[in-house]
């Protein structure tokens, strides 16, 4: 059980634990880790709006691991939310605001992404459109066989 000042006996498990015993300092890293996760948030948003798409998987790929451990620690959290009734009340809002902002960043990155798919469908529409437009007005040579030169 984690406490709001000491180390509890937790017991031990065989997975690494992300957040610590004492349920300040996890919420502390949990601020930490959604601090980082808006970051990147901010950074995807800079590059859909300027179409930097490799800026953009890069991101994505700096941001899998960080990712990963938001989900853990989310996890232990909502596994042990009894134990951080006792936390510092200003983390806690600090946290939820956090989470907030990270959700509706989130949600707009996601809105941005379905704008640019379905711009790239219809660019990719109109083009096929156009090459059978252009393949049906081209006439082609017929080509030149040694009957024809002779």
């Amino acid at each position: 059980m984690m406490t709001g000042q000491h180390n509890a006996g937790m017991r031990p498990t065989a997975k690494k634990r992300v957040l610590q015993p004492d349920v300040n300092a996890s919420l502390s890293e949990l601020v930490s880790i959604t601090r980082k996760l808006i970051g990147f948030a901010d950074q995807e948003t800079q590059c859909l709006i300027t179409h930097d798409h490799i800026g953009f998987a890069f991101t994505q790929r700096d941001k899998e691991n960080l990712a990963a451990r938001y989900m853990k620690a989310s996890e232990e959290f909502r596994n042990h939310v009894e134990d951080f009734k006792t936390a510092d009340r200003g983390l806690l809002m600090q946290l939820d605001r956090l989470q907030k902002d990270l959700k509706e960043k989130t949600s707009n990155n996601n809105v941005l992404i379905e704008q640019i798919k379905t711009k790239a469908s219809s660019n990719t529409q109109s083009t096929l459109f156009t090459a059978q437009e252009l393949g049906q007005r081209v006439r082609f040579q017929k080509p030149i066989t040694a009957k024809d030169s002779a």
